[in-house]
């Protein structure tokens, strides 16, 4: 067995393993555990189980990505799509899906801590450039949405058992009476809890648009790691920050009429966070009632793809094997190439649909008192090894055409000659090609050949006996 046939069965188990993780885990009766922060089927204080149930109680379809964010496409802008906690860069085809679900008026919620998902958004920011005139501040926005990185620390408003780093938002206006979302998505809120959050730039758009601002006496703290709390003097960020940003894109009488919220901190729909705070779970609702244009049929679709999805899970290796073949189904200006590749990659290993019925090829050559010739050519058929038989087949063959003509030397030309006197329909150049790969595969008795060519060179030389070897 050649490397080539050990690489193909190797990829066939593991293209299994999915498959039989969870066929083990139905024949088990064991439940997979998702201990990843921010999943939604994380049922422990950092997942999002909760808010999921409670999405699922007012009749709208909860869903996960774990391959590609490209199946967004399908829902044609009719959906709310979650992007919480990133652990992992955007690719591009994502920033993309992102850019045409807003384009088609869908609704976003990205929700991120300490700029993890800033450098991905470099190329969203340069898409949403066109779209940006709506902007409070005009020239002086730079981009849709950054994070400032570091931890958010208000003086003034934080619970007084706990600390600064885990700040109460009471602050629901917007410095240049600039509210997309006309007050819905802080509505009932009276109080918004953080833990360990960052801030929106107040250079973006989002920023400028926020909706939930700390106060006065707060600033970003970049030594995440320390237990004690800096002084703000060497910070960039000093000041009322924004935490939760809306921007409907179809005001104005726009056709580009999607919707986003950027909220600076994906622990507030936690299980922990979500299950103490009723400010939060109010917060929560609005933003998706919002999103969804209050429309319970658009599905709520959380990418958890983007999660830390450990590698023993299911979904690691769905997600590994399925975003490849979602990228290239999903995406509109490419899906049509689809079936194209697929056939292409597959047809090698289709079954042929007819092959040559043949009892044995020694059959034809084999003659009285020839029996090792009979066997060798048996055994080399069962054991695959056709280039061997091909060899033998053409060696046989030189020895019968010198016999039968009283040749000295074997010679293809001769033997051309021959063969167009008895079939003047026979191309010289198809004949010689034929014969050069004969005597390519005789000279390496060892080359990988399929069964199908054997048959076509036997059968050529066969041919070539019974005209002028075979005669009376």
């Amino acid at each position: 067995m050649g490397w080539k046939e050990i690489l193909q069965v190797v990829l066939f188990l593991l293209s299994w393993v999915p498959i039989g993780m969870l066929a083990g885990y139905t024949v088990l009766n064991a439940a997979p555990v998702y201990t990843q922060d921010f999943s939604i089927y994380n049922e422990q204080w950092n997942g999002y189980s909760q808010f999921r149930i409670a999405i699922e109680d007012t009749s709208r379809e909860v869903r996960s990505i774990q391959a590609s964010m490209s199946v967004l496409t399908r829902e044609n802008g009719s959906a709310v799509l979650c992007i919480t906690g990133p652990v992992r860069d955007f690719s591009l085809d994502a920033t993309l899906v992102i850019f045409t679900h807003l384009l088609a008026g869908g609704g976003v919620l990205i929700a991120d801590d300490f700029g993890t998902a800033n450098s991905s958004f470099a190329l969203l920011n340069s898409l949403m450039g066109s779209m940006l005139s709506g902007s409070p501040l005009e020239n002086l926005t730079r981009g849709l949405l950054s994070f400032t990185g570091g931890v958010l620390v208000d003086l003034d408003s934080y619970d007084p058992i706990k600390e600064p780093r885990m700040p109460i938002i009471r602050d629901f206006t917007n410095p240049y009476g600039f509210r997309s979302d006309g007050g819905a998505i802080t509505q009932g809120v009276t109080e918004l809890h953080l833990n360990w959050a960052s801030a929106l730039s107040p250079y973006c758009l989002l920023g400028q648009a926020g909706i939930a601002w700390s106060t006065p006496r707060s600033w970003c703290d970049t030594a995440i790691n320390q237990s004690e709390i800096p002084s703000p003097i060497n910070e960039t960020w000093v000041g009322s920050l924004p935490v939760v940003g809306a921007v409907d894109f179809s005001m104005g009488g726009s056709s580009n009429g999607g919707r986003i919220v950027a909220v600076s901190d994906p622990s507030i729909f936690t299980n922990d966070m979500y299950g103490q705070f009723s400010g939060n779970r109010q917060f929560a609702a609005n933003i998706i009632e919002w999103l969804s244009r209050s429309d319970t049929s658009q599905p709520v679709i959380f990418c958890e793809e983007l999660l830390a999805v450990p590698v023993y899970s299911g979904e690691f290796f769905f997600g590994q094997y399925l975003g490849r073949v979602l990228w290239l189904s999903s995406l509109p200006y490419i899906s049509w190439f689809y079936p194209i590749i697929t056939a292409i990659g597959i047809k090698k290993y289709l079954p042929e649909l007819k092959k040559p019925e043949i009892k044995s090829v020694s059959d034809v050559f084999l003659r009285r008192g020839q029996t090792y010739f009979g066997e060798r050519m048996s055994y080399y058929r069962t054991e695959g090894n056709y280039a061997r038989v091909v060899k033998m087949l053409y060696r046989k063959m030189k020895r019968g055409l010198r016999k039968q003509h009283q040749w000295h030397v074997y010679d293809p030309k001769k033997l051309f000659e021959l063969m167009q006197y008895k079939d003047h329909k026979l191309k010289q150049v198809e004949f010689f090609a034929t014969i050069d790969r004969i005597e390519e595969i005789s000279a390496d008795p060892n080359m990988k050949i399929k069964e199908n060519e054997m048959m076509e060179l036997f059968f050529f030389m066969r041919n070539i006996q019974s005209l002028l070897i075979d005669i009376r």
